[in-house]
This record gives C-alpha cells, structure tokens and sequence, in this order.
C-alpha cells in the first residue's frame, strides 16, 4: 500500500477479479469519511465481521447507527472514564507485578490479554468478568484469522468452503455471543448500583428508546473485540519503540516519576503528562491499527477525478498514510517532540485522523487513551523493557497491524 503512486490520489487494484478503489490522498479520505451523507455505506471490512459484530456501532449505518451511538455516548463521560480507571489500574498493575525479572516473554499477546481483562472488568460487574475472560481470550484467535481471511479471499464463495480458518471462525463467533448473551442475562438480574459499561448500556435511554437484547449483545461485543485488539497492538508498538530509543524513555519515565512519584496514576493526573501523551500520539502515527479500511459507493460517482461505479469498494490505509514523508518529517522515526514542538501544529485537518473523523469516529477514543495512559504509567515506572537479544520484529496484517516476534526482558527499573 505503501507503494501506490502518490501521483494518482485514486488508484485501482485487483483482488482476484475484484477492482478495489485505492485513495492516497488524505484531503480525498477525509472527504471519503465525511462527506455527502448517504454517498458511502460501511464496505467489505465491516461487512466479513457482521458475523461477529452483528449490528454493532462498528459496522451498522444509518438511522440505526445514530441511534446506537446517542445511546452509547453516556457510557464514556469523563465522569465514566475517571471511574474505569481505577479498574484499569488495578488490573494491569496486578498483572505487572507477576512478571519475571530477566524472562522473556512475547510482549503483544501480554499487553492482549491485560487489554482483554480491562475490558472483561469494566465491562461486566465483578462477579462476572472472570467467567467471560477466559471464553472471549478462548474465542479471539478464531474470530481474528477469520475476519482476515474472508476480507482478503478473491473470491466471495471461498467463505463457504469448508476450510479450518472458516470453521473456527463460526465456533469463536457462536463462543463469544454465547458467553456474551449469559452475561448479560445475569447482569440484568441484579441491576441495582451496577456502574460497569454494560450496566450503563442496559439502562441507557434516549427519548423512548433503549437497546434490545440483541443490540445490547452486538454493542458488548463489538467494545470487546474493537477495544482489545487497538488498545493492546498500539501498547505493544510503543515499548518496542521505547525500547529503541533510550533519550524517549528517560523523557518519559522522568515525566512520571517527577509528576507521579510512588503514587497510582488517577483519571486527574493524564493532564500532568503532556510529554507521556505526545508519545502515544506518536505510536498511534507510526503504528496505526488499522492497515485496510474501506467504504462502498451507493451510486456511481466521481472522486478526485476518478470514476467510481455504485457498488465499487473505495479503499485507504491509515497505517500507510501517517507515514507520508509529505506531511510528517522522517516519518519512519518514533518521535513524539513532532507534537510539543510546533511542527505539527498547522498539519491539514486530513492529515491526520488517529480515531477517525465523522459520523464514525470511534466513539470509545478516551477510553482508549485513558487505558493506553494508565497501562503506560503502570509499567515504565516499574520496568525497563527491552528486546531479548536476535529478536527482529515485523509488521504483519492482520485486523490490526501486529508486532510478530515481540519477545522483551523486563528488568526492574530502580527507584527514583
């Protein structure tokens, strides 16, 4: 993707015999994202995860999406934030503190599972959430390699062969909604004082509408599934960055320590760290999740020139776009001074869209960062991170970019 010429903003590619609409330019995906309402539906991505999303927030349109999302808003106030912190913060310290000095362990499928169990636990009352963590950590292998494979098979009727991705992928999906559904059938029946998201989503109300038993299912699945595969890969990125450079690292554990000392890091304190938040701007940049997004044209119709039948997948790349040397400076290095120091300062609005832009743009983007924020300030103060040795790390797409072969040694780090 990222070899497209940039010349054209607007150029097609093919699948097996399927055309696909690629846009480099970031003036035109922004247009793609808000403009004319109606022009562009959800495209193939979203729609191989309607198995498992069903008509979640990520992948529903319309009408439904916009009632959807005015229901989910009240579950991410920052009131709601400041009270997932402390769950956040006592989950990954917990898990932190179980570390081996000098073992190596591969740090993605941690940072996975700590981002399962912040979810698990925000999600559901306590009682609940470890039941459903060890089905959803059970379920996400399948439900991954499916969602990746059926986007990329040349031909739609591949999804139906009997292939092993293809079967796992409807025993994880049928998983998750299961454990999902028991869930929230137990949750409903002592609703009193429930301060979880799920408790929030169950007693939302908007005007006179409220989720139904399926949508509340698909919404918890979708913040399940959505929320620990972006959370976890981008916190696996950043200390692979960090551990790159030394001069980022002492920056930021100094910020820590000076700002937070010995004591945990609250919901109040993320305003105290401009430079930890600089760095996770920076991650997002150079490592964005999401290497293949797309919509699908309504009608026929032209964009930057190009023609664009209805019906036509109309694709770009986020990963691939935040590291366009026209807009950020050696884009390939991680350096998070781009964001306190001026130089980004007056960056064209579509240069840069971390969460999004439009009708829809995530709408959990504090959360994220509030658990990116607290995940960060939990470990670095306590151990320094570092590649085992001969470890060459990759990128590999999958439905985010993963780091392969991300084996690190923590070693404690001494008291300031």
């Amino acid at each position: 993707m990222a070899s497209l010429p940039k010349e054209h903003e607007v150029t097609t590619v093919f699948i097996g015999g399927r055309p696909i609409y690629f846009v480099t330019s970031h003036r035109l995906v922004r247009s793609l994202l808000t403009g004319e309402s109606g022009a562009f539906t959800r495209g193939l991505v979203f729609e191989k995860a309607v198995k498992v999303f069903g008509e979640g927030i990520i992948v529903s349109d319309g009408e439904q999406h916009r009632r959807n999302r005015r229901l989910i808003q009240p579950a991410f106030h920052p009131d709601r934030i400041a009270h997932y912190v402390e769950i956040m913060r006592s989950v990954v310290e917990k898990r932190v503190g179980a570390w081996t000095a000098g073992r190596p362990f591969t740090l993605n499928a941690e940072t996975h599972e700590t981002a399962v169990e912040v979810l698990t636990r925000t999600l559901f009352r306590s009682d609940l959430a470890d039941r459903a963590a060890g089905n959803v950590k059970q379920a996400f292998p399948g439900i991954v390699a499916g969602i990746s494979a059926q986007v990329l098979y040349p031909f739609p009727w591949m999804e139906k062969l009997p292939l092993p991705v293809n079967r796992r992928y409807e025993r994880s999906a049928a998983l998750f909604h299961d454990v999902v559904k028991e869930v929230i059938a137990e949750q409903r029946k002592n609703p009193v004082q429930d301060e979880s998201l799920l408790g929030t989503l169950i007693n939302a109300r908007d005007e006179d509408n409220t989720f139904s038993e399926t949508q509340l299912r698909d919404e918890t699945v979708t913040m399940l599934i959505a929320g620990a595969e972006t959370v976890s890969t981008t916190l696996a990125w950043f200390f692979h960055e960090v551990a790159r450079y030394p001069e980022v690292e002492q920056r930021l554990v100094d910020e820590l320590q000076t700002q937070l000392g010995d004591r945990p890091i609250s919901f109040q304190d993320f305003r105290k760290l401009p430079y930890t938040a600089a760095a996770i701007n920076e991650a997002v940049r150079l490592h964005h999740p999401n290497w293949f997004l797309s919509r699908r044209a309504v009608s026929s119709l032209t964009l930057g020139g190009h023609r664009i039948p209805a019906g036509a997948e109309v694709a770009f790349s986020p990963s691939t776009m935040n590291r366009d040397p026209e807009v950020f400076d050696d884009p390939l290095r991680f350096d998070p001074d781009r964001w306190l120091d001026g130089r980004t300062d007056d960056l064209p609005r579509s240069a840069y869209m971390p969460f999004g832009v439009g009708k829809h743009k995530c709408v959990g983007d504090t959360y994220a960062l509030a658990e990116l924020t607290v995940s960060i300030a939990s470990i670095a103060r306590r151990w320094k991170l570092t590649h085992q040795p001969g470890s060459r790390v990759r990128e590999v797409p999958w439905t985010t970019v993963q780091p392969a072969d991300l084996v690190m040694v923590a070693q404690p780090r001494p008291a300031a």
